[in-house]
């Protein structure tokens, strides 16, 4: 008999005790935090009107709430704080995309190399998603793409754009794209498994970065479930329970900074489609 995973781990355990004994001791007024200087940079760029570099701290913004939402998932249990976090990433993450589809250059880098945002996109729509803000996702994903096909819940063009098998080589080392094969194909058993293969590999590198809530895991179960397909894993980085389809009020959760870049947008082209 196949033998479960175990709900959580000894790394996974330990982070997060650390993380909270970290939080209660944290000492105050210690100078500016991080958001702080991230909204500073994004200032001085604003104001140099450096496009580019814009980009980039639009990019490290998505990336602050989006591991705040996060935070919020496995620390606080708060699922509201979390979809706020989450969908001020999501606003920001448009306003990124928007900039890029209007061709401004960029200065993030993968590996030495420009980042390619349409290759990685499902890293920006995680949040919109978690959200429940499936629009602001697919302003990110577009419609040319197997997770803006999902999106669409046109599976039938995401079966097109993914590989035949998903244990073909272009995929077979990625447990995301099978993950999304098998949510096209509406293969419920074959969703499990390639989520648990997920969770192994997240797993094996845990002595090294624990992943103590896997925000991309939690999004390909919310299009799962759009399938009633339900994931199976008992596993702490996924949880389900936390998963309603509730939305935030978005009134409360304003980029300062939206109209202005709204502006450069504008005056870079004509409006991204």
């Amino acid at each position: 008999m196949k033998r479960p995973l175990a709900y959580s781990t000894k790394y996974i355990d330990n982070e997060l005790k650390r993380l909270r004994s970290y939080l209660e001791n944290a000492g105050q007024g210690t100078g500016p935090d991080l958001k702080e200087t991230l909204y500073q940079r994004l200032d001085q760029r604003i104001a140099a009107q450096d496009d580019g570099w814009i980009v980039n701290s639009l990019h490290d913004l998505f990336f602050y709430y989006a591991g705040g939402g996060d935070s919020h998932m496995y620390l606080d249990v708060d699922t509201a704080a979390a979809k706020e976090s989450y969908h001020m990433a999501a606003s920001i993450g448009v306003l990124c995309y928007e900039m890029i589809e209007k061709g401004v250059p960029h200065h993030v880098l993968d590996s030495g190399y420009p980042f390619d945002h349409k290759k990685h996109n499902f890293n920006f729509a995680r949040a919109p998603i978690l959200a429940n803000e499936y629009e602001m996702a697919l302003k990110i994903t577009g419609t040319d793409t197997v997770e803006g096909a999902l999106l669409l819940r046109d599976d039938r063009l995401a079966c097109a754009l993914l590989p035949e098998s998903p244990e073909d080589p272009s995929i077979n080392e990625d447990e995301i794209r099978q993950c999304m094969w098998a949510i096209a194909h509406g293969e419920g058993e074959l969703f499990n498994k390639y989520l648990e293969k997920r969770i192994k590999m997240l797993r094996r590198y845990g002595r090294l970065d624990q992943t103590l809530f896997d925000g991309w895991g939690a999004a390909l179960v919310k299009l799962a479930r759009q399938r009633e397909i339900e994931c199976r894993l008992d596993v702490i980085e996924l949880p389900c329970h936390l998963l309603d389809d509730s939305r935030i009020d978005a009134s409360r959760v304003v980029f300062p900074w939206a109209g202005q870049i709204r502006a450069i947008i504008q005056k870079s082209g004509a409006p991204a489609g």
